[in-house]
């Protein structure tokens, strides 16, 4: 690094990864050039999370200003994702014209946290300088529809320590940073104020995915993945009223999914995209089950807990999968929903998966065969066996044929019956469809069906351990409460008895995308 730059070079070769290093690259160049601050204050730096290999190799070389212990940063990820045996290092870079770079260094952090840190930018902040005993800019920045995002005390900052207060609007989020403490503006900064307008947030979250289901269903999404349009070619393209169609842009725009350009055009976001059908990261089908079919039976929530029939049966009359082999439309958006939602998830499997030795992979319960394609396609020395429903693999049997031929062969079954062998085995998002009892029988028939050695593959979202901590399963396992009969998440020691109990021994767990875990087990 050169003192008024950062360059990519500058940084030791490994101490970040390749995407920390041009991101560290780009906010420094911002760091170096300056913004023009709220209220006249001045520019003080820039703010980015990094996750290094270690502290010292990521800084070594560069003109470090100082270095402390981080306060507000880790403690805003110890309550976002649970964590806990994790650092956080403050390290101000010098980036020249007496401006810096203030980098979160942080260790110990599982991978998929760093990822979804990267892909979120949560912490990513341009800082401002308030003087001390003047702090009339927040009030102007709420009043200006900036929302307060977190805060807090750094007693390591200077000689005083410093206040610091964040706030997030129109794609910004900003940082104001002033000299010593300032409790009661911090007090109402972090709460006192804004418990009601945060409620009414989650009460409109009904509204939120509406909205989206809409952008996915009228094709709003698709026509704008094609290209950017004005509001009277959009209208006209999906067969609405411009003024109707406006009024939801503009909240889509409040939703970061789609922008306005500077020539009066509407375009995508990225976040947007992945409501486009053709999209590679695509949730189409995602929206449209859960604004739809899953959202009235959401619906049913309260009977659901008072009672122990499903939201599902309630909302319609039957259990999940009876309904949906008597409905092909709705059975084509679930299929749908669940490939949409599960392909980056196949991907990370495929390539963490340790496929030496193994002859054949048994995918139970494996739908459509886009996982074990995706198996095939990396270890072109195996071969699969799809096992599902007798109709299930029927509709899936000629496209993999003719893309794997005699690699793959496709079995129709019952998994609480019998289940065939294979060198390894494969559950994806299926035991957590199931009560303990019948996971058992599963697990049994996987028992069953191979000799000591043989490995099962096991993927799931896991519990928190502490009920407080924060985890896309909590949700989920409300989800399987309502639109499925006795299925749940388990904590990663819940699968475990369940494995033991049948014969396996769990020896890894890593995770995946979407905070999905692959969970290794070895027949004994």
């Amino acid at each position: 690094m050169k003192r008024g730059n950062v360059l990519t070079t500058d940084i030791s070769p490994g101490a970040l990864s390749a995407s920390d290093v041009l991101r560290v690259s780009g906010m420094a160049q911002i760091a170096r050039d300056g913004r023009q601050g709220p209220c006249g204050l001045r520019f003080d730096h820039v703010g980015l999370l990094v996750f290094p290999a270690s502290v010292e190799a990521a800084l070594e070389g560069l003109p470090v200003l100082r270095t402390l212990p981080s306060v507000v940063v880790k403690d805003r990820l110890a309550r976002r994702y649970g964590l806990t045996g994790f650092e956080v290092t403050i390290a101000h870079i010098d980036v020249g014209h007496g401006r810096s770079l203030e980098l979160f260094l942080a260790t110990g952090c599982p991978e998929e946290v760093a990822d979804d840190e990267r892909l979120h930018g949560r912490e990513t902040h341009l800082a401002f300088e308030a003087p001390a005993g003047d702090l009339g800019v927040l009030e102007k920045l709420r009043a200006d529809g900036f929302l307060p995002d977190g805060g807090g005390f750094n007693p390591d900052e200077g000689t005083t320590g410093r206040s610091v207060f964040y706030f997030r609007g129109d794609g910004d989020r900003l940082e104001i940073v002033v000299d010593g403490t300032a409790p009661a503006e911090l007090e109402q900064h972090l709460g006192g104020g804004h418990e009601r307008r945060r409620m009414l947030e989650m009460l409109t979250g009904a509204w939120t995915t509406q909205a989206l289901r809409t952008a996915a269903e009228l094709g709003i999404a698709d026509r704008l993945y094609d290209g950017d349009l004005t509001l009277d070619e959009l209208a006209q393209a999906i067969g609405a009223p411009a003024d109707r169609v406006g009024r939801l842009v503009r909240y889509l725009r409040h939703l970061g999914v789609v922008e306005g350009t500077s020539g009066g055009r509407i375009t995508l976001t990225s976040l947007g995209a992945t409501l486009a059908r053709d999209s590679s990261l695509s949730l189409h089908g995602v929206a449209l089950l859960y604004g739809g079919l899953f959202y009235r039976s959401f619906g049913e929530l309260p009977g659901t807990v008072r009672s122990t029939t499903s939201g599902f049966e309630l909302a319609y009359g039957s259990a999940p999968f009876d309904f949906l082999e008597t409905d092909a439309g709705q059975a084509e958006v679930f299929r749908r929903a669940m490939s949409d939602q599960c392909r980056d998830v196949f991907d990370a499997i495929a390539r963490r998966l340790d496929l030496t030795g193994v002859g054949t992979v048994t995918d139970i319960g494996g739908g459509s065969g886009a996982l074990l394609g995706r198996i095939l396609d990396v270890a072109p020395h195996t071969r699969g066996v799809l096992f599902d429903t007798p109709a299930t693999v029927t509709a899936a049997r000629a496209e993999l044929a003719a893309r794997y031929g005699t690699r793959i062969s496709t079995v129709g079954g019952d998994l609480f019956t019998q289940v065939p062998a294979g060198d390894l085995l494969i559950l994806s998002r299926i035991l957590h469809d199931w009560d303990d009892e019948e996971c058992a029988r599963i697990l049994s028939r996987c028992r069953e069906a191979v000799p000591a050695g043989a490995r099962l593959a096991v993927v799931e979202r896991l519990l928190p351990d502490e009920p407080g901590q924060r985890s896309l399963a909590t949700a989920w396992d409300v989800h399987m409460m309502v639109n499925n009969v006795g299925g749940q998440e388990r904590t990663l020691d819940g699968y475990r008895r369940l494995m033991l109990a049948a014969g396996f021994s769990l020896m890894s767990q890593s995770g995946l995308p979407l905070e999905v875990h692959l969970l290794e087990a070895i027949a004994v």
